[in-house]
């Protein structure tokens, strides 16, 4: 009875969305917790966990539990809104993995590698050292494919059904963010140019 409310996959997958993005806030606060007291207690694990390091988990992680957020709550919403069951379920639960995956990969790199050799292969396995988007190149890409994938889902079940304004709204703001997104992914060796498109990804 107390998972009555669950009556379709898609809300099902939303909260897969819900869970893991409440890990990710958990982690925020911990690493946001680390970073804070090397601030003060500069040789807190000094030479396990860098300042740096605790300071851009932290604020990647707040990211990332919004977009994992902001994805549940549209595979919540689908359903309800267009009366159907979301199209390309089976899609939606392989990108999940997908991106649950990369994520953790992503973390641990920054744990156990935490710097490169400030080359290429810093920028495409390790981190870009843009702030609040620092993930890797291949990171990002994963992140389009995912992303991609879930407009397509949200596309396809609002054709499908009854497109309500709500849907309507959704479709062209998930145009927004994925064009935002993929506008940040240009590199640039001008920083000035190079910080003005990150400005837009985080604050759009």
């Amino acid at each position: 009875m107390a998972n009555s409310y669950l009556t379709t996959e898609s809300k099902k997958l939303a909260t897969w969305y819900f869970t893991f993005a409440a890990i990710i806030f958990g982690a925020q606060l911990l690493f946001g917790l680390v970073a804070a007291a090397q601030y003060v207690i500069p040789g807190f694990l000094f030479e396990i966990v860098d300042f740096s390091v605790a300071r851009m988990i932290h604020i990647n992680a707040l990211v990332v539990w919004m977009v994992f957020a902001m994805i549940g709550s549209v595979y919540w919403l689908l359903p309800d809104e267009t009366g159907i069951e979301t199209v390309g379920i089976g899609l939606g639960k392989l990108l999940y993995w997908v991106f649950v995956a990369a994520i953790v990969v992503v973390v641990l790199v920054y744990l156990l590698v935490q710097v490169g050799p400030a080359d290429e292969t810093s920028l495409w396995l390790i981190h870009e050292g843009r702030e609040y988007i620092e993930a890797p190149r291949w990171a990002d890409i994963g992140i389009v494919v995912v992303v991609l994938g879930f407009i397509y889902n949200l596309y396809a079940t609002g054709m499908k059904g009854n497109r309500s304004g709500i849907v309507t709204v959704l479709m062209a703001d998930m145009l927004a963010f994925a064009g935002i997104y993929l506008a940040g992914m240009g590199y640039t060796d001008n920083i000035s140019i190079d910080q003005f498109w990150w400005w837009w990804v985080i604050h759009r």
